[in-house]
């Protein structure tokens, strides 16, 4: 086997949001760099409300000569997210990369938006990447080595006058206030996990992956 080719033979990532879009795109590219991929999402073999299975991206992955385990977790219920980390431990036998890149699509106008929307806004882009971090970090550090990867957006940047339509009719403001608080999230774990040989980064896609309910 190419090392160069596969540098992540050997390692386990975890990638929450995997059913579909970003997160089927991110296990895919890991697994062809060798890792075992443990992928995560509410839909195992059937679909929620929108397309893409958990089953069809292992499929994926496995066709093309990867490795693919699926964890079927639902992050807005609690026990279920706390118990993702371990249960992923467990089948998997250890934790080198985790992806939190799960998330939903609920915009609306600050003026308009419920307080339920909010509350799942905060829930799913800032609440669950912080519990799954807290729980990686002290796998990783009995490793000696991890990876956390947070997925960003560049709706995180201020927009510019004069504002166009998406900044004043849109209804991002707060999905796009979290994602900036993912960021800062990001560059502080950094900066406490870098003694223990754990690199923490964010990625904010620039170009659109298609993704049912997006």
């Amino acid at each position: 086997m190419n090392e160069k080719l596969t540098p992540l033979v050997e390692k386990v990532a975890l990638v929450t949001g995997a059913s579909r879009g970003i997160g089927r795109a991110i296990a895919r590219r890991l697994a062809s760099a060798g890792a075992t991929v443990v992928v995560t999402a509410r839909s195992l073999e059937a679909p929620t409300e929108f397309t893409g299975t958990l089953a069809e991206t292992v499929e994926l992955i496995e066709q093309a000569g990867g490795k693919a385990i699926a964890l079927a977790a639902d992050l807005t219920v609690p026990d279920q997210r706390d118990s993702l980390i371990p249960r992923a431990l467990k089948i998997a036998g250890r934790l080198d990369i985790l992806v939190n890149n799960a998330g939903l699509s609920l915009y609306a106008p600050v003026a308009d938006m419920p307080d339920d929307v909010f509350e799942k806004t905060i829930d799913h882009y800032l609440r669950v990447p912080f519990k799954l971090s807290q729980a990686a970090i002290a796998p990783m550090k009995a490793q000696g080595a991890g990876w956390i990867i947070n997925v960003g957006s560049l709706t995180a940047q201020r927009p510019f006058q004069p504002y166009d339509d998406f900044a004043r009719l849109g209804g991002a403001t707060v999905y796009a206030a979290i994602k900036s608080a993912v960021a800062r999230f990001t560059q502080g774990l950094a900066a406490e996990l870098q003694a223990d040989n754990i690199a923490v980064n964010l990625v904010a896609p620039s170009t659109a992956i298609s993704t049912p309910g997006a």
